[in-house]
């Protein structure tokens, strides 16, 4: 009986329950949390049915689903830093929020030095930090290229290599005369190694590919740039050159299994409207056409014929052909590119661990014929409570990546970009397809056997690399008390490359061709401990301090075999070589050191933040030796929040004045300095070894790394109910026992040694200022303009203050040099010979007026740009949105080989004078005599007279301001409708066009691109034959399940 009733009792209550479930009403609410500011989506927004616990979180596109039971509830918005919104439903069941930040914004937490989260309130000195949506909306083939214009005082230059080519990347000028000036860079809390693998020189080579490209733009979270010293002193003396710290994403918050899908593809297309070379004279010299096959060869390159008139003129395959215009020769050579990127994730978490798991690959076909790229990113990101107060997270990427035929660069002998913008407009470049003679050997298409036919450059010579690399790390931390933590971290870097150099048998300047072959490997250990405490002293003084050890181990090695003279033609092996010889470099280096960190804060309104970190070199121990290992770099910051302290006027919400002090370091990064050091070479002699001393400077036993102390002065200011923000920065750095080559006895051996002499200073000043003129509903306006000025001054170089030299072309008729009292980067060169009026002198005795050389060379110019800036606009209508970034830089100079080469080839325009050439060149000047004279150069002797001005000669006519504004990306984008996205299980979808280096909206450099160069080193400010630059167009897609 009593079993009965209880079966009763429970079948009343599950009527009850359902009955009760009937009768209510569950109302699926859906919408998308923004930022007012530029209208990106906020992650982990809180959204919660006010007077209850029902609450969800926004998903990282800031998307967000709610189930409620009242009809009258009333949604609360609420995000750290942002004003907390309420919102009646009244019937919705799509509820958009635009957030605005509220006067306690500064509140937001960012990312600084060792990985630490601050509030901003708190940071001293000037931090930008980027969204990851900033770098995978529009991507490129290296995620670093993306900061381009984005933020003020940092300069971003790439080569002129294409798709696979390095970035150089320096913040707030130089810090050393002829060392390393990138920024450290560091991934989710481990430093990376960002070696460039190869670099153009003055006798030419190709870019090897850097570091920072492996990362995958769609596993970006967040990338932190610490800019000045003491934002980045706790790194110590690798941080001179500022830091940049990357966050890649993480599975926290996905509740569920989260399934998110990228993919991108961009078409890459030559931009070939900067080039305005002529078009109306044809191959010849001296006003004549060529008359023969031979003659055609032996005439080369040269535009100096007469104009074209459509006869059936000989060409350098004897082959005649109309003297016409042929054509757009880049646009017939160079293919259409195309990059496509694909990425898929899995990711899922839980209230004790989290996940997410990434695949990707990145597929490039290149602009320039059988040039390619393809990368490989498998990525996991993980961690758990692993027992009570302790965590563990562990971080991995494992990239493959695979480039083949790095193109050629600067100098003629297999750089296919050489003879492609040099090709007289009569000839067709189709005509030298496919490059190579029933024989199998190069066609050759001038007397000059060194410049290259561009089809045999590109599908024969081979420049082909693969890298396999592993980043990773595991960090532990536990939670000793609430405000008192240990943990510890330790992160690898390692990749190995396997590079083939190829010329192939059958070249014109290599008859029997040669290979070279090379294993490359890199491998950097980092491991920190740190003890930490968090505590508040009293109501009104909280204490954030740290201490914490590390140890960073660098390994490198070079092993490499290089034969010449094939013996069997179509065999491309090293055994297949009579000339065969070996190398190997070896390197390692480490770095001891002990760090801490004070903060102090009072009242929510005074902020005062110490650190300080001693390093001790193994690159400068050495027994016996006098001088320190080792050195102690600090610094001292400060904020105070006028607007917390004071009452200000009701338009200005918040106002923070920041000040910092620094003193860190760099240089010491190369091993074996200090002593000689030795090798087996040869093959021996008489059964015995043969060595040799490797050095290739005078060893210095007393070295020590530079200083570089700098002071930061700045203001952050948000206005009209935050409608308006300021961030202003002040700052000069100098450094000093800067590591320079000072001059050697010539009994010594050596052509160099090197000395603590340098010293280098810059001074500068950022803004930013950003804006929201337009808010409402369904639309909104976000805006942003930053700038910078940076002057680097060279105070000191060697003992005698004499010039060291960076860089220099193949003509070697300039130099990127640094000089006492001059700017960084100064390029020196031949100049014109000119009288007191600076009228130029010309020598008039053969009849043909010749510019005259300068005794001694001449200051023409710098190759950095002080000054830069960006504009970026962002505008969301409902569920359209487009934003646009526009940048420039301004008061650089370049020295352009490619329009030296075509003048003397008769091809810039201004060899073709107004009225044609046949009428003459009216030229003015003074000749050696100091006499003033004006004459007509004849259309014959126009060659004669711009001989002087061409490739390799005076270079001062081939200097030009580099100033350009830039229309660098644009993105148009379409967010599929909530209510349609419930019908096919997905989350989100985005899809948008993009595209990048549009246009230029002003231009200074003739026929080039004026951010072209042949490496990313000190040497800035030449341009020589590089790939001509490029635009892109192409779509993105977002979905996520």
């Amino acid at each position: 009986m009593k079993q009965k009733r209880m079966n009763l009792l429970v079948l009343i209550i599950v009527f009850s329950a359902v009955n009760t479930f009937a009768q209510t009403t569950i109302t699926t609410i859906t919408g998308t949390i923004t930022d007012s500011t530029d209208g990106m989506e906020l992650p982990n927004v809180t959204v919660l049915e006010k007077g209850t616990s029902n609450g969800v979180t926004t998903d990282f596109d800031g998307n967000y689903t709610i189930k409620i039971t009242k009809e009258n509830a009333i949604l609360e918005f609420s995000y750290l830093g942002y004003k907390t919104i309420e919102v009646s439903v009244d019937g919705q069941t799509k509820i958009n929020v635009i957030l605005e930040k509220g006067s306690e914004a500064l509140d937001e937490i960012v990312i600084t030095a060792l990985g630490i989260k601050k509030s901003t309130k708190a940071v001293g000195y000037s931090l930008t930090q980027v969204k990851g949506e900033e770098i995978s909306n529009v991507k490129t083939t290296n995620a670093i290229n993306s900061l381009q214009g984005k933020i003020a005082g940092v300069n971003i230059t790439t080569n002129a290599t294409g798709a696979a080519g390095s970035s150089r990347v320096v913040i707030r000028g130089a810090s050393s005369l002829s060392g390393n000036n990138q920024p450290l860079y560091v991934v989710d809390g481990i430093p990376i190694g960002n070696n460039n693998n190869g670099a153009a020189g003055e006798w030419g080579g190709n870019d090897g590919g850097d570091g920072i490209s492996s990362i995958n733009p769609d596993e970006v979270a967040s990338i932190s740039v610490l800019k000045g010293g003491a934002a980045s002193a706790l790194y110590g003396s690798r941080a001179s050159g500022g830091v940049i710290l990357i966050t890649t994403k993480t599975g926290k918050n996905q509740k569920g299994l989260g399934v998110e899908f990228s993919s991108s593809v961009t078409f890459d297309k030559v931009n070939t409207s900067l080039n305005e070379f002529q078009t109306e004279y044809g191959q010849g010299k001296f006003g004549l056409k060529p008359v023969s096959g031979t003659d055609a060869k032996s005439i080369g390159l040269n535009a100096w014929g007469p104009r074209l008139d459509g006869t059936s003129v000989p060409q350098w395959d004897g082959v005649s052909r109309p003297y016409s215009y042929a054509g757009n020769n880049q646009e017939n050579f160079y293919n259409t590119g195309i990059t496509k990127i694909n990425t898929i994730a899995l990711s899922s978490s839980t209230d004790t661990s989290s996940f997410r798991f990434a695949v990707s690959n990145l597929d490039n076909d290149d602009i320039t014929p059988n040039a390619s790229l393809g990368r490989k990113t498998f990525s996991l990101n993980a961690g758990t409570v692993v027992a009570d107060k302790l965590t563990a997270n562990v971080n991995v990427k494992y990239i493959i990546e695979e480039a083949n035929n790095r193109p050629n660069l600067s100098d003629a002998p297999g750089n296919a970009n050489y003879m492609t913008q040099l090709i007289a407009p009569n000839v067709p470049i189709s005509s030298m397809n496919p490059g190579m003679n029933e024989d199998g050997s190069e066609q050759i298409v001038t007397d000059n056997v060194f410049i290259t036919n561009p089809y045999w450059a590109a599908n024969k010579f081979k420049n082909k690399d693969k890298k396999n690399r592993i980043i990773a790390s595991a960090s532990l931390r536990y939670d000793v008390k609430d405000w008192l933590y240990v943990s510890a971290r330790a992160g690898l870097d390692h990749y190995n490359i396997r590079r083939t150099k190829l010329t192939p048998y059958g070249t014109g300047f290599s008859a029997l061709g040669g290979i070279t072959e090379n294993n490359i490997s890199y491998t950097q250990i980092d491991a920190d401990l740190i003890i930490g405490a968090d505590k508040d002293i009293t109501d009104k003084i909280t204490v954030n301090a740290l201490v914490g050890s590390n140890v960073n181990n660098v390994q490198n090695e070079d092993i490499g075999l290089s034969g010449q003279q094939f013996i069997v033609p179509t065999l491309a092996d090293f055994g297949n070589t009579t000339n065969q010889s070996g190398s190997r470099g070896f390197g390692e280096r480490e770095i001891s050191s002990v760090y801490g960190s004070l903060q102090v804060s009072y009242d929510d309104y005074l902020y005062l933040t110490y650190t300080g970190r001693n390093d001790w070199f193994s690159t400068l121990s050495f027994p016996g030796k006098e001088s320190p290992n080792d050195d102690f770099y600090s610094s001292l910051s400060g904020s105070l929040i006028v607007s917390e302290l004071m009452e200000l006027p009701e338009e200005i919400n918040f106002l923070k004045l920041r000040a910092g002090y620094s003193n860190v370091a760099g240089g010491a990064q190369d091993p074996y300095q200090l002593g000689l050091t030795y090798q087996i070479v040869g093959q021996g002699h008489l059964g015995q070894a043969l060595g040799n001393i490797t050095n290739t400077s005078v060893p210095n036993q007393n070295l020590v790394a530079f200083n570089k102390t700098e002071v930061e002065l700045g203001l952050d200011a948000r206005l009209f109910d935050n409608r308006l923000s300021l961030d202003l920065a002040y700052y000069k750095n100098e450094t000093t026992n800067d590591i320079v080559p000072v001059a050697a006895s010539v009994f010594s051996g050596y052509s160099s040694a090197i000395a603590n002499i340098g010293i280098v200073e810059n001074k500068g000043f950022e803004f930013l200022i950003s804006g929201k003129p337009i808010i409402t509903d369904n639309f909104s306006w976000n805006t942003s303009f930053n700038g910078s000025y940076n002057t680097g001054t060279v105070i000191a170089t060697n003992e005698t203050d004499g010039n060291i030299s960076v860089g220099q072309p193949r003509s070697l008729n300039i130099a990127v040099t640094q000089i006492v009292g001059e700017d960084y980067g100064t390029l020196l060169g031949t100049a014109y010979a000119r009288d007191d009026s600076g009228a130029i002198i010309y020598d008039t005795s053969s009849g043909v007026p010749i510019a005259q050389q300068a005794a001694s060379r001449k200051i023409l110019g710098t190759g950095v740009a002080p000054i830069s800036f960006g504009f970026s606009n962002s505008f969301q209508y409902k569920d359209f949105n487009m934003s646009f970034l526009i940048d420039g830089k301004f008061g650089g100079q370049v020295f352009s080989g490619t329009n030296a080469a075509a003048r003397g080839a008769g091809l810039t325009q201004d060899t073709n004078p107004a009225g044609g050439r046949e009428n003459g060149l009216v030229v003015s000047g003074t000749d050696t005599s100091g006499s003033s004279f004006t004459t007509t150069v004849s259309q014959a002797d126009m060659e004669t007279y711009f001989a002087p001005i061409g490739i390799y000669g005076i270079a001062e006519a081939s200097v030009f301001d580099s100033d350009y504004i830039k229309f660098r990306q644009l993105s148009i984008g379409y967010r599929l409708p909530s209510k349609y996205l419930d019908k096919i299980a997905l989350s989100s979808v985005n899809i948008s066009f993009i595209a990048t280096n549009l246009f230029y909206l002003m231009t200074t450099a003739p026929n080039i691109d004026p951010e072209a160069g042949f490496n990313v080193g000190n040497g800035q400010g030449l341009e020589w034959f590089g790939v001509p630059p490029t635009r892109n167009y192409g779509f993105n897609l977002n979905i996520k399940f």
